[in-house]
């Protein structure tokens, strides 16, 4: 049996992977600095650890002796994670993590990059194209560590691919961020103030990101493969789809928070290598998931 560990698993992207993992026959073993996992997905092997530790990583690592690891631990704190120092200790523990995997006989390591490694400036962003210069910490140190992997996985003949990530939402998704924001704002009957929503952006939902991640560790695709639908749309545009489903459309005030004159117009995916060296086939547009996303914080809302 194939034997994978993923670390940030308790996590919106890594969390969202398992089922697909089970599905494809994996022996999971699911990192997190959680202490307790109640509730948390069955069938799987949960272990507590702080991945800054090197020595516990080692230990859990030659233990396990994973042939395949998802890497999706970073820090992404709403408000703090772009320019936070913990990007530098973030660099370090991963080539800590990259190593121990190696020196126990790892075949394929699969890392969640971001969009934010791109040039923004091009707005249509293309693997092999689009240069990657990131402008915040966090791109810098997610870049530095991508571009160390891919040399020092060629050297020592390990598989690996960094799946860019555009912009995803659903379950499980952190309150501050914008799409919880205003379903949560709505659901309350309140306010929620937006941007002007011109901004063009590439919004995927949660289970066809976690798919996409597991196809690109099924395949035999190299180097970055980017994960997002393709499809462009203006923020005002979901919005109002938002707005529509729970009926609160008048709650939405547009052009109260002001943006940067800096701020990309726009950030859009070409996702032709995904579909084309990868099994996956995108199941969600926007409104299907945005819908099932509304259910979820009304369901969480009368269990509170």
């Amino acid at each position: 049996m194939k034997k994978i560990i993923i670390t940030g698993a308790s996590g919106f992207i890594g969390y969202s992977t398992i089922d697909f993992l089970k599905i494809r026959g994996y022996e999971i073993h699911a990192l997190s600095n959680q202490s307790k996992f109640k509730g948390f997905k069955s069938g799987v092997y949960w272990h507590n650890i702080n991945l800054f530790d090197s020595v516990s990583v080692e230990e859990i690592i030659s233990q396990i002796k994973p042939s395949h690891l998802f890497h999706f631990a970073w820090s992404t704190k709403p408000g703090e994670y772009i320019n936070s120092e913990e990007n530098l200790n973030w660099v370090k523990c991963s080539l800590d993590l990259l190593q121990s995997f190696y020196k126990n006989g790892g075949k394929r390591f699969v890392l969640a990059g971001t969009c934010f490694q791109y040039d923004l400036n091009y707005g249509y962003l293309t693997e092999d194209i689009t240069p990657s210069m990131p402008n915040s910490l966090y791109g810098i140190c997610k870049c530095s560590f991508e571009n160390i992997a891919i040399d020092f996985c060629k050297y020592n003949n390990i598989s690996f691919a960094s799946g860019r990530v555009f912009y995803v939402f659903g379950e499980r998704e952190k309150q501050e961020r914008l799409i919880p924001y205003i379903i949560n704002g709505l659901l309350k009957n309140q306010m929620v103030n937006c941007s002007h929503g011109n901004q063009i952006r590439d919004f995927m939902y949660i289970e066809d990101v976690a798919n996409a991640f597991v196809c690109i560790l099924e395949s035999q695709t190299e180097g970055i493969v980017n994960i997002g639908s393709g499809n462009p749309i203006k923020l005002k545009d979901i919005f109002l789809v938002i707005g529509n489903k729970i009926k609160k459309n008048d709650l939405i005030k547009l052009g109260i928070v002001k943006t940067s004159s800096a701020e990309p117009n726009m950030i859009v995916a070409n996702n032709s290598k995904l579909r084309n060296e990868t099994d996956w086939i995108q199941r969600y547009d926007l409104s299907l998931g945005i819908e099932k996303t509304i259910l979820w914080w009304k369901r969480r809302f009368d269990n509170e």
